[in-house]
């Protein structure tokens, strides 16, 4: 009976053991790629908007996109935050956008009335293409939409065409 016992309280450690350690496990995985995700458009100056340092994010519409469900399209992450913006802080975007422009490999800009739309191919990295796209329309309380995407899609005309 005790022999019985002793593996039982055993056999009971090894079992929480292993709960312990797939707990661990799972977390330091959570740990690995939470950075990743928020390392995605880091080094751009309009990364201040995705964080919420130029609209708060209770404001934006925000969009996080990873893994399978974008791997059709060419892409490993995408990421849109999309919000109403006076003057100011339209202006304030425009600007840190423009920041990023300076270092941009490619751009494509167009230009419908009141609708504007900017991309930028940034500089790749770690074998990734990189783009910021910036949409707005209006002047007073425009519409703002802007999208940072990662991938294997090399250029913008293939980017454009996977959008339509």
């Amino acid at each position: 009976m005790v022999m019985k016992t002793i593996l039982y309280v055993i056999s009971g450690t090894v079992e929480n053991l292993n709960r312990r350690l797939r707990t661990r496990l799972m977390a330091a995985v959570v740990a690995l790629i939470l950075p990743l995700m928020a390392v995605a458009q880091t080094g751009l100056h309009s990364n201040a908007v995705f964080t919420g340092g130029v609209v708060p994010k209770d404001n934006m519409v925000e969009v996080r996109v990873q893994g399978r469900a974008i791997s059709k399209y060419g892409l490993t992450f995408y990421h849109s935050v999309r919000f109403t913006a006076n003057a100011g802080v339209l202006a304030r975007v425009t600007r840190l956008v423009m920041e990023d422009a300076r270092g941009a490999t490619g751009s494509e800009r167009r230009d419908h009335g009141q609708e504007h739309s900017l991309i930028l191919s940034m500089p790749g990295r770690g074998g990734l293409h990189r783009y910021l796209c910036f949409l707005y329309s209006g002047k007073r309380n425009a519409q703002v939409t802007l999208v940072y995407m990662e991938g294997r899609v090399a250029s913008i005309d293939e980017l454009r065409k996977m959008i339509k």
